[in-house]
């Protein structure tokens, strides 16, 4: 006997879609996906082949979706289907990994609206991220906000770059990084003469925070172009030693590359 046909509510019948992540099904209103998401917009109107069951459909035949973690995928769905309602309280992301896995998965699939609450929430005081972390971040899902900021303070501060941040942020990054920190420049004084305290070797004085990193940190990582006039600020004379040196036959402007004590093994 054949089941009763009956109208369906325009509104309040609610078309599901199964996946597969990791040997786990999940099982979600399609909606929210659609209107959100451009990728799975796209994805759900791909033409199915004739006589068969529409992928997705029954748990028999979910989507399945490589490459994603189940974790991941849990995290995005919670955020996607609780944050206007939240009446499970269960359901609330309050942790930094899972606003990092918004973060990722939005990115991938489009998922403009939840992109923009997670980085909105990891850049609170909530997340404690540092700022190796950021950059880390900012790389990998095109945060241009933090990427500049973070570089910057980095080059500012008067540690060096530690060995367990070069790994986090990688080879690359963390020698051009080190070459921003590296370039301090020497000006002549209106006198004439030289201030050479500034080429000491030692410690990074903590007058270098004072110092705009800015438009080396956009040349050297090709943030956006700069003009070839563009050099650091200085810091101001006398702000290292106010002992003069005879003048010297150079030219008025110098750039250093100070050795900063780096190495790898």
């Amino acid at each position: 006997m054949s089941s009763p046909k009956y109208p369906k509510h325009p509104e309040l019948y609610i078309a599901t879609v199964a996946f597969l992540v990791e040997n786990c099904l999940f099982r979600v209103p399609r909606k929210p996906l659609e209107e959100e998401s451009a990728v799975f917009r796209d994805m759900f109107l791909l033409p199915q082949p004739v006589n068969e069951m529409t992928e997705g459909q029954d748990d028999a035949r979910p989507v399945v979706l490589h490459g994603v973690s189940k974790d991941d995928f849990e995290c995005l769905l919670k955020a996607l289907l609780c944050r206007q309602h939240g009446q499970n309280k269960g359901l609330v992301l309050g942790l930094t990994g899972q606003w990092i896995s918004v973060l990722k998965l939005s990115t991938m699939w489009e998922f403009t609206n939840l992109r923009t609450a997670a980085i909105s929430w990891l850049d609170t005081g909530n997340a404690a991220l540092d700022h190796v972390e950021k950059i880390v971040l900012a790389m990998q899902y095109d945060l241009k906000e933090w990427l500049l900021s973070s570089l910057l303070a980095l080059a500012q501060r008067p540690d060096p770059i530690s060995i367990e941040e070069g790994r986090r942020l990688g080879i690359e990054t963390a020698l051009k990084l080190a070459s921003v920190r590296e370039k301090l420049k020497l000006e002549r004084m209106r006198n004439g003469r030289w201030d050479s305290s500034k080429l000491v070797v030692g410690d990074r004085d903590v007058a270098a925070a004072q110092l705009d990193f800015t438009p080396m940190i956009q040349k050297v990582f090709e943030l956006q172009p700069v003009p070839s006039t563009s050099v650091p600020e200085a810091i101001p004379y006398g702000a290292f030693s106010r002992r003069p040196l005879p003048s010297a036959s150079v030219s008025d402007t110098m750039l250093f590359d100070t050795f900063s004590g780096y190495t790898y093994d």
